[in-house]
């Protein structure tokens, strides 16, 4: 059910927002579920953090709202290939600790 409600909500607003859904997981790993959803940008660029967090911010406002999953999780959206800086090689600080952390490293 977690799935299934969550991408819903995502394929009905993520193209008017410039974003296409890969997926959406819930999974538990070391005693703590996470809820992924992976994105991509419908024009074909790199996704940045920004990217990321602009989607983040608006699903975690729905979900708070439905309230629809019983147990606690972290929430990350992500993309397999973003970038700040593109060209950059490596992940900036900031995308590492967004992949490790997932939306708690968002709150600011």
């Amino acid at each position: 059910m977690e799935i299934e409600r969550t991408k819903a909500y995502l394929e009905e607003i993520l193209p008017g927002m410039g974003y296409v859904l890969d997926s959406v997981t819930f999974t538990k790993e070391a005693g703590t579920h996470y809820l992924r959803a992976f994105i991509f940008r419908k024009d074909e660029q790199d996704m940045t953090v920004n990217d990321c967090a602009m989607v983040s911010r608006r699903l975690s406002k729905w979900l708070d709202k439905e309230d629809f999953i019983a147990e606690e999780y972290i929430l990350e959206v992500c993309s397999l290939g973003f970038k700040d800086n593109p060209g950059a090689e490596e992940l900036s600080e900031v995308e590492e600790e967004l992949l490790s952390e997932g939306e708690e490293a968002i709150e600011e």
